[in-house]
C-alpha cells in the first residue's frame, strides 16, 4: 500500500507540474509607443499570452523600434539616440535595464544576426551595430542618404535608403554582405523605399515618398534576387496606404486601405481581400503576429489603441496602450 500511495502521490505531483507548467505565460508581445514628439513620453507595452497588459512609461523621446533577441528586449530611442536593453522572462522584464548613448546618431530600424544587433540611423547617415558579447558600439558602414528599413537574409543586409542627403526621395536598396564587408550591389527600386519584407526568397518594399507640396505617393517594389528583375507598382496619391509589407498565408500584403491588402503578382492591390476596416489616418502601424493581424491605431492624441484582426476579418482583441503605437516585436518561452 505504502508504494502504492508513493506513486500515486509523485503521480499527481507530475499532474500538478504540467498544469502549472501549461498556465504559466509563454508569450510577451512588446509595442513600441513612440510618445509625442519633444516630450520624451515615449513607452514600451507589453501583452502576454493571457491578454494582460503592462508597460514600462518614459522611456525617451519617440520609441522608435523594438526588437527581440533570444531572452533580451533591445528598444531604439530616436529623438533621445539611446538603445535600451532588457532581459525577459515568463514576467516581464527585468528592470531598470541597460541604457546605451548612440552619441545623437537618431537610430530608425534595427535587426539582429546572433552576434550583432545592426540598425540604421538619420543624423550620423550610417548603419551601426551592437556587439552583442561586449556591447559596444561600431560603424558598420556610412550611406549616402537617410538609411530607414534594414532587413538580413543569410550573409546579407538590405538597407532601405528613404530619402537623400538634400532630403528629396531616394530610390535606392543597399545589399551588403557582412562576410565580405562590402557593398555588393545598389538597387534601383522606385522613390521612397521604407519597409522590407522577404517572401519566397522575393523581396519586397513599400515604398512612401512626398511631391513640392508634401503630398504623399505610395508604392510597392518586389526585387528578385537570383535574376536581379526589380518589378515597380506606383499607387499614386489618392489610394490611402500605410508603410508596411507583410507575409500572412504565403502571401504579400501591403499596409493599405484601411488595413493590410494582398498583392497579385504585379503589385496590384486586391480590394476583397482587405483585412481591417479602420480609417486609413489612423492606422499608424501594422504587424503579422500568430497569423492574426496587430493594428496599431492613433489620432496622435487621446485615442491610442492596438486592435487584433483574424485572418478571417473578425476582431479578436482591443488594448489601450501608450501614445502613438508603432514597432512590434515577439518573445516566446
Amino acid at each position: 500500500m505504502k508504494k502504492i500511495s508513493l506513486i500515486f502521490l509523485i503521480t499527481l505531483s507530475a499532474v500538478s507540474c504540467q498544469i502549472n507548467e501549461e498556465i504559466s505565460n509563454s508569450e510577451w508581445i512588446f509595442i513600441a509607443c513612440e510618445g509625442n514628439y519633444g516630450a520624451s513620453n515615449g513607452s514600451v507595452y507589453m501583452i502576454n499570452s493571457f491578454g494582460e497588459i503592462d508597460s514600462i512609461p518614459n522611456l525617451g523621446d519617440v520609441v522608435q523600434s523594438v526588437e527581440v533577441h533570444e531572452n533580451k528586449l533591445f528598444v531604439l530611442v530616436n529623438n533621445s539616440h539611446k538603445l535600451h536593453v532588457f532581459d525577459i522572462d515568463t514576467e516581464g522584464l527585468s528592470l531598470p535595464g541597460i541604457e546605451i548613448d548612440l552619441d545623437g546618431s537618431s537610430p530608425r530600424e534595427m535587426v539582429v544576426d546572433g552576434e550583432r544587433l545592426y540598425f540604421t540611423n538619420w543624423n550620423t547617415k550610417d548603419v551601426k551595430y551592437l556587439d552583442l558579447f561586449n556591447y559596444k558600439i561600431e560603424k558598420l558602414i556610412d550611406i549616402n542618404g537617410l538609411p530607414e528599413g534594414i532587413i538580413k537574409q543569410g550573409k546579407d543586409l538590405f538597407i532601405a535608403v528613404n530619402m537623400n542627403e538634400d532630403y528629396s526621395s531616394s530610390d535606392k536598396v543597399i545589399r551588403y554582405d557582412i562576410t565580405k564587408n562590402n557593398i555588393e550591389e545598389i538597387i534601383t527600386v522606385g522613390d521612397g523605399p521604407l519597409d522590407l519584407e522577404f517572401n519566397n526568397d522575393e523581396l519586397y518594399i513599400s515604398r512612401t515618398y512626398y511631391d513640392e507640396n508634401y503630398a504623399a505617393f505610395h508604392g510597392t517594389s518586389q526585387y528578385s534576387p537570383n535574376n536581379k528583375n526589380v518589378l515597380i507598382k506606383e499607387y499614386g496619391k489618392n489610394t490611402p496606404c500605410g508603410g508596411s509589407v507583410h507575409s500572412l498565408n504565403n502571401k504579400v500584403y501591403r499596409s493599405a486601405l484601411g488595413g493590410i491588402a494582398e498583392m497579385d503578382q504585379f503589385l496590384n492591390l486586391i480590394e476583397t481581400s482587405v483585412i481591417g476596416n479602420f480609417n486609413q489616418s489612423e492606422v499608424y502601424s501594422v504587424e503579422v503576429i500568430n497569423d492574426k493581424v496587430y493594428f496599431g491605431l492613433t489620432d496622435y492624441s487621446n485615442y491610442n489603441k492596438i486592435k487584433v484582426i483574424s485572418k478571417d476579418n473578425l476582431e479578436v482583441a482591443s488594448y489601450d496602450v501608450g501614445k502613438i503605437p508603432g514597432d512590434f516585436a515577439v518573445w516566446r518561452k
